[in-house]
């Protein structure tokens, strides 16, 4: 008697336990559906070419899968909706081998037992092994290997706040882009699977056009990328005509958009904003990281600041620290045009800091003026490249004065849109070269305004012969952009191509490397010093 009640209660907690693990909530049942609405789209020839309505076919779908209490009645909805797109050819070019980068690419999920029958898993695994191989009426490659978005309608007359299922669309389309095609998905903070499972109630509890436009921005900020942003409000922001930056954990002054505007304004270098009106610079920065994106946690602050200092008033109340003692004085913002910031005729293009000493800032000269600077420079023992700007594509030009070879100086990936979520190696690009180069030291300038296109001049300069990287962290955002649109009609974006070092070393999030770190503090800044270029200076004139 006593072994047929074990076995009776045994029995029970076996069948409670088998219960409770088959029951699936509303967020995994969704998020099952968001992937497997993006799998169709980019794997299933039918839906790939565009022959069929996907997005309404999700939205008829919501509410079917909510509906469902276990994996066998969902699996039954997905299993009908892939029967009802018809036959696919089996496919004959699907196994061909390429030199594929695959950090990105899971598909494993095509295989959860616990959400889906083997039915199901099956014939999802049969469409990737026969995957679209045509054109893809969703997306394009573009000539420098990245994506163009194609053909997705922008809903905007859904309004600002629209319907769940709508809500919940938006989103889906846009994990989908991100978990296909973005080159970086492997280094972001959260895994991407997790961040659609945090998301999906949010968009479905926002309660307001604010709180659902600011899901947005957090969405976007998880890819923990300086590319990518999101264009919201239409309004024409005006801005201080300063460059605010993260030193010592303040919000301080670090440079000039127009110098002589700033003058007019009482704004001084090294000076630390603590209050903006009667907002305190340090809650408010709190309060707004998390709906900003960048590749490292200083570029999200400095980015979170120009938010914060930016708005439609022409004037403030800034509450600043000044050589220790605390003053307000009121600033007026201006529209960045104003500013004429990349075409002021004060700067400086190149200069002899010595005898020995030339100086170029890459930001400001094309490459005929980087032959005529050079040869200028030819007796010198020392050439300093400022690369805290974003210069035009003169890494050939440079690098033919540093470099007394060609070398490759980086690994690239893009996109595949024949087997979505892989990526393609691309030849590498090749550095100047000259028997003839600079033979002296090359010392480059980066910083925190070292982006994209500055880090992989900064990348080319740093395979020359004698060079020498000096400054601090550089943005970590290199790689074509992408913009697109997010559903009503917002315009985001985020990196397209993948950049590494030609040893595999990631420059995204990290940014480029350096060899001597400088960071500037707020006591060089009140005195006028350029910390970085004075420790390139007490390097070029060392004695090998």
């Amino acid at each position: 008697m006593k072994k047929i009640i074990l076995f009776i209660v045994i029995s029970l907690v076996w069948m409670a336990t088998s219960t409770a693990q088959e029951k699936l909530s509303d967020t995994e049942k969704l998020a099952s559906l968001g992937k497997v609405y993006g799998f169709l789209k980019y794997y299933h020839p039918k839906v790939a070419k565009g022959y069929v309505n996907v997005d309404q076919h999700l939205v008829e779908h919501i509410s079917k899968v909510k509906s469902t209490t276990d994996k066998a009645s969902l699996s039954k909805i997905y299993i009908d909706w892939i029967d009802e797109l018809g036959e696919i050819v089996p496919c004959k070019s699907c196994n061909e081998e390429k030199p594929y980068f695959d950090k990105n690419f899971d598909l494993s999920w095509l295989d959860d037992t616990r959400l889906f029958t083997a039915e199901l898993s099956s014939k999802l695994r049969y469409i990737e092994q026969n995957r679209n191989q045509e054109a893809n009426y969703y997306i394009e490659i573009k000539p420098v290997g990245n994506i163009k978005v194609t053909n997705e309608p922008t809903y905007k007359a859904l309004g600002e706040y629209p319907q769940e299922v709508y809500r919940l669309l938006g989103l889906f389309k846009y994990w989908n882009i991100i978990e296909y095609f973005f080159p970086y998905k492997y280094l972001t903070d959260q895994h991407w699977d997790a961040v659609l499972l945090e998301m999906i109630p949010k968009f479905q509890q926002a309660a307001n056009k604010t709180d659902y436009q600011n899901t947005i921005k957090e969405l976007v900020a998880k890819l923990d990328d300086s590319h990518a942003w999101i264009s919201i409000t239409q309004e024409n922001v005006k801005h201080l005509p300063v460059k605010i930056s993260n030193i010592e954990d303040k919000a301080v002054i670090s440079g000039f958009y127009n110098d002589s505007i700033a003058k007019q304004n009482d704004l001084q270098l090294g000076d630390i904003i603590v209050k903006i009106n009667d907002v305190v610079v340090a809650s408010e920065m709190a309060k707004r990281l998390k709906y900003t994106a960048g590749s490292n946690t200083n570029g999200k602050i400095k980015r979170t600041y120009s938010y914060i200092f930016a708005g439609v008033q022409d004037e403030v109340v800034l509450t600043i620290i000044r050589n220790g003692s605390e003053k307000q004085i009121t600033s007026k913002r201006y529209h960045f045009k104003d500013f004429n910031y990349l075409n002021n005729p004060k700067t400086i293009k190149s200069k002899s800091i010595s005898d020995d000493i030339g100086y170029i800032n890459a930001g400001s000269v094309d490459g005929k003026e980087v032959f005529k600077i050079f040869k200028s420079f030819k007796n010198k023992k020392a050439v300093i490249i400022d690369v805290r700007n974003y210069p035009k594509p003169i890494h050939a030009a440079l690098t033919r004065f540093t470099n007394s070879e060609k070398r490759d100086f980086y690994n690239g990936y893009s996109p595949d849109i024949s087997y979505p979520g892989k990526f393609i190696y691309k030849q590498s690009r090749k550095t100047g070269g000259s028997r003839k180069n600079f033979k002296g030291k090359v010392i480059i300038l980066v910083n925190e305004e070292t982006i994209s296109l500055a880090e992989f001049i900064a990348m080319a300069l740093q395979t020359g012969d004698n060079v020498i990287t000096v400054g601090n962290q550089t943005v970590g955002a290199d790689g074509d952009v992408v913009t697109f649109n997010y559903l009503g009609g917002y315009k985001t974006a985020m990196s397209g191509n993948g950049i590494q070092y030609p040893d595999g070393t990631e420059t995204q999030r990290k940014g480029v490397k350096t060899d001597v770190e400088v960071t500037p503090t707020i006591n060089g800044l009140q005195q006028g010093r350029d910390e970085v270029l004075e420790k390139a200076i007490e390097i070029a004139t060392e004695k090998k």
